[in-house]
């Protein structure tokens, strides 16, 4: 049972983590957290000897989104340190963060990501991952830790939106999700709603906000891009919109006003663009406004942000709707508010906050809460998880079904861009059962 509300106008949050301890047994011991891989920065750690456990960050540290994904390696540092100051119930924790990019990619790579969880898998001391940003790079990561020697690793992530990582779509690659987990045990979470929201939540957004009536969908061809522009394309159809038509675009090309000029030629009056943008996104948009003119909307995803990124395109980019798979920052109570204040001061932050560092420390508090009731094991923070429930936290009160998904709020927010940054536009909160 699905209940589906969609919000135009303010909405309020009440917020604030509850975590408490209990007993526990010894923690993983060994002397390898030298193994981690040479991806990662320096362990983060100032408590008293040596950090018992390690939680690691994996994120794509070059490339467009290279500033949102360094912050939320802050947000990770700033509930560590100050929230549990490096004493995780019984166990004195350290971070670690991780890059899953290359420069020549500029984001991601499928071959990083499975370097990384081979090395994590590794390491005996290692407790938690909290990533991927992208869910391109949990496909690959997530087999590999989830038969890791120890038992599985515990992954949350706070930006995958691929559906198939956790549950069945129309869309999704043969096999999915099980060929994820091979040991049949669940050990991914994730505090960020599915591209099953994402998608149609940007439907229901232009046809409340532009009254559109045919729209034209591209995607990158990433995991990602294919997935929420599949959804998108399903609830534009149900909502009555003409898809004037379904192609990618190429990420090497130089060129994109050919590609401009044969939506042009549809009458389409919105362009959805599935993927990211780092991606060759600047260079799209840039090429398909001078075309297309103002009068087309441009609308896309979460791997459009952060807004910092897609502003690069200048002129090109204003107006432009973006989605992230949460609840808006500007609507959050005053927990949320509080993390986003602290964290600015912490990292000393410089304008807009983007969304995904404050879900990422939503994150690490759940991580670090489960950590502080576990035993010490893998598979004892893999149960926690599963048990918890957060109790007016940073993203509200929710807890995580038997698949790993938020529940029982489904959040998708809508920001326009305009000057410098995102603002609010629209929100689409849908409860679920679980």
């Amino acid at each position: 049972m699905k209940k589906r509300i969609l919000i135009g106008g303010p909405i309020a949050a009440v917020i604030l983590l509850v975590a408490g301890a209990a007993a526990v047994a010894g923690p993983l011991r060994s002397n390898s957290v030298s193994a981690l891989p040479s991806t990662c920065g320096p362990v983060f750690y100032k408590g008293s000897g040596s950090p018992k456990l390690i939680v690691v960050s994996d994120l794509p540290l070059q490339g467009a989104g290279r500033a949102q994904n360094l912050e939320m390696g802050q947000a990770i540092r700033y509930v560590l340190e100050k929230q549990y100051h490096f004493k995780v119930g019984k166990y004195t924790v350290g971070y670690a963060g991780c890059d899953d990019s290359t420069a020549q990619a500029g984001r991601y790579d499928p071959a990083v990501c499975s370097a990384n969880g081979t090395a994590y898998a590794a390491n005996s001391n290692l407790i938690g991952i909290l990533g991927t940003f992208n869910s391109g790079c949990s496909k690959v990561l997530l087999p590999i830790v989830n038969r890791a020697p120890g038992g599985p690793i515990p992954m949350i992530s706070s930006a995958n939106t691929a559906v198939g990582l956790t549950h069945n779509a129309p869309w999704n690659s043969p096999g999915e999700p099980g060929i994820y987990y091979p040991t049949g045990k669940r050990n991914y979470f994730r505090v960020a709603a599915t591209d099953d929201y994402q998608g149609p939540s940007m439907a229901d957004a232009l046809k409340a906000l532009k009254k559109t009536k045919k729209v034209y969908i591209l995607n990158d061809q990433t995991t990602f891009g294919a997935g929420v522009a599949s959804a998108f394309q399903g609830r534009a159809k149900k909502l009555g919109m003409t898809v004037a038509g379904y192609e990618p675009w190429d990420l090497n090309a130089t060129d994109y006003t050919a590609l401009a000029q044969k939506i042009k030629n549809t009458g389409a009056t919105a362009v959805y663009l599935g993927g990211l943008v780092c991606d060759n996104g600047v260079k799209l948009l840039k090429d398909l406004r001078s075309v297309l003119g103002p009068g087309v909307q441009f609308a896309g995803p979460d791997g459009w942000t952060p807004e910092s990124a897609t502003l690069a395109a200048g002129a090109a980019a204003q107006g432009m709707y973006i989605s992230y798979a949460g609840q808006p920052l500007s609507k959050l109570g005053p927990a949320g508010k509080t993390f986003i204040k602290n964290l600015t001061k912490y990292s000393h932050w410089k304008g807009q906050m983007p969304p995904y560092p404050v879900y990422q420390g939503q994150s690490a508090q759940a991580m670090l809460a489960a950590i502080a009731k576990s035993n010490g094991t893998r598979q004892s923070v893999v149960d926690q998880l599963h048990k918890l429930h957060v109790v007016k936290g940073i993203m509200g009160t929710f807890h995580f079904d038997k698949n790993g998904d938020i529940v029982p709020f489904k959040w998708i927010s809508v920001e326009k861009l305009k000057g410098n940054a995102g603002v609010y536009a629209f929100a689409v909160v849908t409860k679920v059962k679980g």
